[in-house]
């Protein structure tokens, strides 16, 4: 009987020593904390939707952490800044694997940034989780170690696309972002397009940076469109739009859904009236909003002194989502545990709405549709319900 009590104590001390071995093993995770890290523009053309991002993943990260952490250990996110440039997001990405040692990276943030950074988290075998941005590259083709959030922004534009073209519209005209960013919307917009036997007519592109769009808008309203389709971030957007109004220039705008932010509406002001954005997940808005997220209004104001905004509902959500699959990934954290517990995920909602976050052992997209919003007195007011997805 001794000896039967003794060997059940021995066998409890090796699995427990085992387990704590394997967590001393595992990059980033201690038997206290596991350690992510983010890449975010917090310096650049989009640095105050990025701060907003920053600010409400602390929150979550706190609220998490208040309420006993993820089997036992903290979470503990280092943000650093990437100025949305992607040479600046190499750098502080190799310092974050290299130096600081963590476990996966979150909320890497603008296509650009993102996908300079992506071959280094695949050859260092660091997870890539819920990138707040909606590149292809993370999920196309199927790679172990990717997870996405958002839909690409082609699978978000390209419903709403579509749904003018069934409304009647046929001439559209395009501009775009130079880059990979421009690039996914542009496939979306094509996509649509040859679904309803249409193509565009007329396009063209601007560089990051820019301020003066006159010549852009020109050649647009050359090209007699009946609809403009925008792929562009806030700053950009409402400088177009403001420039189509100048002109009197009266034609339907269609934005991709990186413009649907309260900061689009600041800085374009009136001009944004009746312009049309694909969506993703609705802002946060204290009038028509659900009861959890008035109250994470609240908090979020006041905690910071500023309303809360969608780009603040993008950081609260996805740090909520990373801690989901922690949580699923078992007291025995590893990479291979992690994916595990993502690809268990089915049928999860954010607080805000927005379509349902599914994944499996063979699609690692999350989301999927579009939802369809207009600016009206001055506000983003919802048209609909959700749109289908354009294969």
């Amino acid at each position: 009987m001794g000896f039967k009590k003794t060997s059940l104590v021995a066998i409890a001390v090796v699995a427990t020593l085992v387990a704590a071995n394997t967590s001393a093993q595992v990059r980033g995770v201690t038997k206290d904390e596991i350690l992510l890290g983010s890449h975010i523009d917090l310096s650049g053309p989009i640095a105050e939707l990025g701060r907003a991002g920053v600010n409400a993943g602390k929150m979550a990260e706190e609220e998490i952490n208040a309420a006993g952490g993820i089997h036992g250990r903290k979470l503990r996110i280092i943000w650093e800044d990437s100025g949305y440039d992607p040479k600046k997001a190499v750098l502080v990405t190799q310092k974050m694997i290299d130096k600081d040692g963590i476990f996966a990276l979150i909320m890497a943030t603008g296509n650009a940034p993102a996908e300079a950074t992506y071959p280094m988290l695949i050859k260092s075998g660091v997870p890539n989780l819920f990138a707040w941005a909606g590149s292809p590259m993370f999920t196309e083709p199927l790679e172990k170690i990717s997870f996405a959030f958002f839909p690409t922004n082609g699978d978000t534009m390209a419903p709403a696309v579509k749904h003018f073209a069934d409304q009647g519209k046929k001439r559209f005209c395009f501009i775009y972002q130079d880059d990979g960013f421009g690039a996914d919307v542009k496939e979306g917009v094509e996509r649509a397009l040859k679904a309803a036997k249409l193509q565009i007519i007329e396009e063209v592109g601007y560089k990051r940076g820019t301020t003066d769009f006159s010549a852009q808008v020109a050649r647009m309203q050359r090209g007699n469109c009946d609809m403009l389709l925008l792929g562009t971030v806030p700053a950009p957007a409402a400088g177009i739009v403001q420039e189509v109004r100048r002109r009197n220039w009266n034609i339907p705008i269609l934005a991709s859904s990186n413009t649907y932010d309260e900061s689009t509406l600041r800085l374009g002001k009136e001009a944004m009236e009746g312009v049309h954005a694909a969506v993703v997940i609705p802002n946060p808005d204290p009038d028509r909003s659900p009861p959890a997220v008035k109250e994470w209004l609240k908090k979020y104001q006041a905690k910071y002194n500023q309303p809360g905004s969608l780009y603040g509902a993008y950081g609260y959500a996805i740090v909520h989502l990373a801690a989901e699959s922690l949580r699923r990934a078992g007291p025995n954290l590893t990479v291979d545990s992690l994916v595990k517990g993502v690809e268990s995920i089915k049928g999860y909602k954010t607080i805000f709405g927005g379509p349902t976050v599914n994944f499996s052992d063979k699609d690692h997209k999350g989301m999927r549709g579009a939802l369809l919003y207009k600016v009206e007195g001055g506000r983003w007011v919802p048209e609909g319900g959700e749109l289908q997805p354009v294969q």
